[in-house]
């Protein structure tokens, strides 16, 4: 009788490792084919179907940087190499599938905020203008940290949601936001004029400093910081009626101006705020 339990059970043990791979293989998965349904709606000028793969991915896969590096990576991919743009109607079936898919994957996330540098060497290099038409760059706060993020005004959700988060961070840190800069950067230099940029900024955290440039400077810099930013617009509407697509989150440099971090998007303030506080108590 007891061996016949054990060979009952043989099965089974040997069924479970290949049932926990498969687990572990479906996240990566789901968010590939999340990601690549993006891209191609993005190829298409299908704003809202990007929009809802990206809400999607930021409410139900982990927030770490392994998964918006994988989600970004399966987004560049297709859209540089998008197939035929199909009926709008199925892309966006197929985007709710795949939304079914990366939610059976994490049926209960664990929203994981882990800081490791990006896998992709960080040049911090930049010269801007500010608010005021004054020449920033990366050498003008030495001895202060800087914690910089990408993004344009007319932003529905991430940009708002990052500086509101950037302003609460500055604010809990007291006596020690003193020795850091918040620096946001506009990636949309033709509609955000330094009038509208200095009202924005402000409107989350007077230290809030605007940053912005010529098209070609503003690319430079992104580049530098590994920031994919493209402007997307509807078939037929007006010239100046588009949006940005961009990669989220903050990068915060050291006093010296290397790169110290990236922080994910919408990870909570009060993890942020400690592990900059961290960075900051850490310094000479």
């Amino acid at each position: 009788m007891k061996r016949l339990v054990l060979l009952l059970l043989l099965p089974l043990a040997f069924t479970m490792p290949s049932l926990a791979l498969a687990e572990d293989a479906a996240g990566p998965a789901a968010i590939d084919k999340l990601g690549r349904l993006n891209g191609q709606a993005l190829a298409c000028r299908y704003v809202d179907v990007s929009s809802r793969a990206k809400n999607a991915l930021v409410t139900h896969a982990p927030k770490t940087r392994q998964s918006g590096e994988a989600f970004e990576a399966a987004t560049n991919k297709a859209f540089l190499s998008p197939a035929s743009c199909r009926d709008k109607q199925r892309l966006a079936t197929e985007v709710d599938a795949a939304i079914i898919d990366l939610r059976l994957a994490f049926p209960s996330v664990r929203h994981e905020t882990g800081t490791a540098p990006v896998a992709a060497e960080i040049a911090t290099r930049y010269m801007l203008q500010d608010t005021s038409g004054r020449a920033v760059s990366n050498q003008d706060f030495r001895g202060r940290f800087q914690l910089l993020t990408f993004g344009y005004t007319s932003c529905p959700d991430v940009c708002p949601t990052t500086l509101s988060e950037m302003a609460a961070v500055m604010k809990a840190l007291g006596e020690d936001a003193k020795k850091l800069q918040p620096i946001f950067i506009t990636v949309d230099p033709e509609r955000d004029s330094a009038e509208v940029l200095k009202s924005y900024t402000g409107f989350f955290d007077a230290r809030i400093i605007g940053l912005t440039g010529s098209p070609e400077l503003i690319r430079k810099t992104a580049d530098n910081f590994k920031v994919r930013f493209e402007k997307v617009q509807e078939p037929g509407s007006p010239p100046e009626r588009y949006v940005v697509d961009h990669s989220a989150g903050m990068f915060l440099l050291g006093p010296d101006g290397r790169f110290l971090a990236k922080f994910a998007y919408a990870m909570p303030v009060p993890e942020l705020t400690r592990r900059i506080s961290d960075y900051l108590k850490g310094a000479p």
